[in-house]
Parts: structure tokens; sequence; C-alpha cells
């Protein structure tokens, strides 16, 4: 599937976007990671009426449940980030830059950006700043984004 299939394809553009809000998830959720292969438990509470009424509670595991099993409100941030992230990817490709790093750096300045606009009310001092203020440690978690990104665009854009 070539890059025009890809954006003119809307249910293939969500699927991407929900494989990177997943990957996304599991990474949060990778320092939880108990010897029995469960996670530290992180109780939250949905507002979402379709999950309550399916699951009979208001109260969601989110570091033991899985990404497409979550709740549409605990599915927000990631897939915010997701769609932020293919976006880029998809404008960068839409005029034939290159996906290297030039373009990781740019992109994750956005996603910080973006970020900042949704989060910065409570971000830690450490990351309530410009992108290019920002410790390689911080930088990392943008660019990890935007590699991933690419990944899933790159292992799409050749299928038949």
């Amino acid at each position: 599937m070539n890059f025009e299939k890809i954006s003119n394809n809307n249910e293939k553009l969500e699927e991407m976007i929900i494989k990177l809000g997943s990957e996304l998830h599991d990474e949060w959720r990778e320092p939880r990671k108990q010897e029995d292969g469960s996670y530290e438990p992180r109780i939250k509470v949905t507002k979402d009426e379709e999950w309550i009424n399916k699951n009979k509670k208001s109260e969601v595991d989110i570091a033991n449940t899985s990404f497409e099993n979550l709740p549409s409100d605990w599915q927000g941030e990631n897939k915010i980030a997701a769609e932020i992230a293919m976006q880029e990817v998809f404008n960068a490709v839409e005029v034939n830059q290159e996906l290297d790093e030039e373009f990781i750096e740019k992109a994750s300045n956005v996603i910080h950006e973006k970020w900042l606009e949704r989060n910065g009310e409570w971000a830690s001092e450490e990351q309530n700043k410009p992108y290019a203020e920002l410790d390689e440690e911080e930088k990392d978690k943008d660019r990890a984004q935007i590699k991933k990104a690419i990944e899933i665009f790159n292992k799409n854009k050749d299928l038949q």
C-alpha cells in the first residue's frame, strides 16, 4: 500500500494510530512490570459510560489493561500523541521530506509543544519548558514517539 492509498484510507490511518497508541501505553506501563508478569496496579475512575455498562464498574486498572481495552477517556492521551506523531510523519511524506534526524528533531519539538498545551498545568519543572531547553532524557521521550510513528508508517506503506 503506497502513501496515497494510506492517506486516503481512514481505516488504515486509524489502525496505525491505534497501533502507536498501544505501543506508547505499553512503554508507559513497562517500568511497572512485576516478576509475575502483571503490572503494579494504577486504579483510575472512568467516565466512559459504554465501558462502564460493559464492565459493570467505573474503576479501571490502567496498568493491567491493554490499550485496546481501556475506556476511551484513558486511551485519550496516548491516542492524541499518536495522532499528532502520525500526522507529522504524513505531512513530511506528503512533501517528500526525508524522515531523517532533522525531521525527528522538528517533529519531536511539535510533539512536546502539543503535549505542553494539554498538560502544562501539571507538568514537572523539568518538562514544563520549550523542547530546546529539555534535557536529553526528556527529549528522548518525544523522539521515541516520532521514531515509533516512522516505524509503523514504514511497515504499512509497502503493504499490498
